[in-house]
């Protein structure tokens, strides 16, 4: 491009120059010529007054290419210019990419220094919390003694806290404790727990109690790695503080890392304890929730069916133990969408329910509740009704008796529809009877769903009246007038509780590192 402008530039100055040497040829010729016709007659046409017309045409013309000429040079030269100055800013691009690579370098290696420096402060920090608490290890000792915690150093560090996670709000059941006591496992030591694991492990399970899992899960992971020092990793000990770790990240909704402790101490408690212990089943069981957690159903599925044939095998098949898994394995097919195999759980769970509990536990009552529901998903309407109709007839037997006059909410619900397919309901009498039974969350719950019912089946006027009396129920106002004598209770006793315990567990802190 460079080689073409310039020999454009060239020829336009050598047709220039040209242009140039024809002009002065023709003013000498226009000179010549005048000076040749100064004694000729102006009157008289001569063929020199015609060369000197067509001279003078001539000349206008060379003027004429010679301003386009120097009109073409100009733009050349223009060009010329842009063309310089696009290669001085390509050349300044290049330096100033050059320069936000090298940048680009040097901030990622500072990251990278920074990265390092604050994992080596990290470790300082642990290494100081270390060396603080063994500066005071022997004042907390003498503390620990005295308190209610000293009677947990006669034996091995056997707290099992598990809970049922639940696929819902109202399936958080409480597992069973399963202490050591059940047997020796193979692998464990007979060296007593230091104080300061004991220490460790009920202040995980206060905080997470409390709540605090900011320094419940920091505990926790202090808690395991000197289980780890102490018993090596395969211990029993080891597997129940990772459940406890487990439980702390599932109630942050962290259910990748709680999955991952529980398949840690699921390996510790089959190599310790076999693979159809009790412990066994409940690692199962939580691993299983919390794989349900994450929307794995089909990697939950066979865990939690393994953990129901472990505790049937246990505990035989009417436990209520058994029928609590059972309710989580419906929950879980549910899920999956087998609602056939999700009544089958339910009912099974009801019978032992029914015959362990009795008819009036909250657990008979949610479990004919789930069972209701699943009814519905499969169109048994009659049975769904059935139920819910058991569900607040009992109620109401428990409240007023089996030989009152007053009859069951729903009996009443049934009357007035009954009465306003003939014409003949009262509409000034809307209000209900007074039904403080229903104030239980299952039995208003089942309240509810028969209301759906008989609007699904076109009865409006029986579902308006028990939504109206479930929404009367639910009046927030005498809920807070029920409740407020004993929040203020609880109030005054949490608050002397809390003064109870704050100098042990704020020393116990102090000592662990952890400023609160």
């Amino acid at each position: 491009m460079a080689n073409f402008e310039e020999g454009l530039t060239t020829d336009l100055k050598t047709i220039q120059q040209r242009i140039t040497s024809l002009r002065d040829e023709h003013n000498n010729c226009s000179n010549t010529i005048e000076a040749n016709s100064e004694g000729v007659d102006s009157n008289e046409p001569s063929l020199s007054k015609e060369i000197q017309i067509q001279l003078n045409e001539n000349m206008e013309k060379l003027l004429d290419n010679e301003n386009d000429v120097s009109m073409l040079l100009m733009v050349a030269q223009l060009l010329h210019a842009a063309d310089v100055q696009k290669a001085k800013s390509r050349d300044a691009e290049k330096l100033l990419i050059e320069r936000n690579d090298w940048l680009v370098e040097e901030l990622a290696e500072t990251q990278s220094r920074l990265q390092e420096s604050e994992r080596i402060n990290g470790q300082l920090e642990e290494e100081v919390k270390h060396l603080r608490f063994l500066d005071t290890t022997k004042t907390i000792r003498t503390d620990i003694q005295s308190s209610t915690l000293a009677d947990e150093t006669s034996r091995p560090l056997a707290i099992d806290t598990l809970q049922d996670l639940g696929f819902g709000p109202e399936d958080d059941e409480n597992d069973i404790n399963h202490n050591l006591r059940d047997g020796q496992p193979n692998c464990v030591n007979n060296n007593p727990s230091p104080n300061r694991l004991v220490t460790l492990n009920t202040l995980v399970i206060q905080y997470m109690k409390d709540g605090r899992y900011d320094i419940a899960g920091p505990l926790g992971k202090q808690a395991l790695e000197d289980l780890i020092n102490v018993h090596g990793r395969n211990h029993p000990d080891v597997a129940t503080m990772m459940n406890l770790l487990a439980m702390v990240y599932r109630d942050q909704q962290k259910y990748k890392e709680a999955a991952q402790y529980l398949e840690d101490a699921l390996a510790i408690r089959e190599s310790c304890f076999g693979e159809n212990h009790q412990t066994t089943a409940a690692n199962l069981n939580n691993l299983a929730i919390v794989l349900g957690k994450r929307g794995k159903f089909k990697e939950a599925e066979p865990l939690c069916r393994r953990a129901l044939k472990i505790r049937e095998t246990v505990l035989g098949e009417d436990h209520v133990e058994v029928a609590r898994q059972l309710t989580n394995l419906g929950l879980l097919c549910l899920n999956m969408g087998k609602y056939e195999e999700v009544e089958a759980c339910h009912k099974k769970a009801l019978k032992i329910y029914e015959a362990k509990l009795g008819t009036d536990d909250p657990n008979t009552i949610k479990t004919k509740n789930n069972l209701a529901s699943i009814f519905l998903k499969l169109g048994k309407y009659d049975e769904a009704e059935s139920l819910y109709k058991q569900i607040l007839t009992r109620a109401h037997e428990t409240q007023f008796g089996t030989k009152h006059d007053s009859k069951p909410i729903w009996k009443i619900a049934e009357e007035r529809e009954e009465k306003k397919q003939k014409g003949e309901l009262d509409t000034s009498l809307v209000g209900p009877v007074s039904v403080s039974y229903l104030e239980s969350e299952h039995i208003l719950s089942a309240l509810t769903k028969l209301s759906a019912l008989y609007r699904k089946q076109g009865e409006f006027e029986a579902a308006d009246y028990l939504e109206n009396v479930a929404v009367r129920t639910k009046t927030p106002e005498e809920g807070s007038r029920v409740d407020s004598h004993f929040l203020t209770t609880s109030s005054n006793e949490d608050s002397r509780v809390r003064v109870a315990n704050t100098g042990i567990r704020s020393k116990l802190l102090s000592a662990l590192g952890f400023n609160i």
